[in-house]
């Protein structure tokens, strides 16, 4: 992935907050609702959050899961972003894949750019849906470890 994705974002902030605990941790950390914190991680709106959120966070948990994350993909390095990060992604693409239809089919008459519009959110989704599978190939059972 090269372009900078706002869901890959939410997904990397949402395992930091998984990481503080809770969202009513996180949002005691940062001074905000536990709403807001939901918002910052969900994916049906284009809130944000802030570098200084993600910044209080890491240094709350002492893991940069955020910056870390961004810093291996602008070196080029691989980036396996984990089966919830991608599920998360692939959900994203999957919606704006659906927001290109309905959009496409609002006023009844497809035009040849709203098809345009449809098959590239169409191919989106299809990668996003293979990174989806392909990071759940990376995981491993976890049960019995402490046996």
């Amino acid at each position: 992935m090269n372009d900078f994705s706002p869901a890959l974002l939410k997904a990397h902030f949402g395992q930091l907050v998984d990481a503080v605990g809770t969202q009513e941790a996180a949002a005691a950390f940062l001074g905000v609702s536990r709403q807001r914190v939901g918002q910052l991680i969900s994916t049906a709106n284009n809130d944000l959050p802030t570098w200084g959120q993600v910044w209080k966070l890491e240094k709350v948990t002492g893991q940069s899961l955020v910056f870390g994350a961004f810093s291996r993909m602008t070196a080029g390095e691989e980036a396996h972003t984990g089966a919830l990060t991608a599920a998360v992604e692939s959900t994203a693409t999957a919606t704006r894949a659906l927001q290109a239809v309905h959009a496409a089919k609002a006023d009844g008459i497809i035009e040849p750019h709203e098809v345009e519009a449809v098959r590239d959110a169409a191919r989106d989704n299809l990668i996003a849906a293979q990174r989806q599978y392909d990071e759940s190939m990376r995981l491993r059972s976890t049960a019995g470890a402490d046996a």
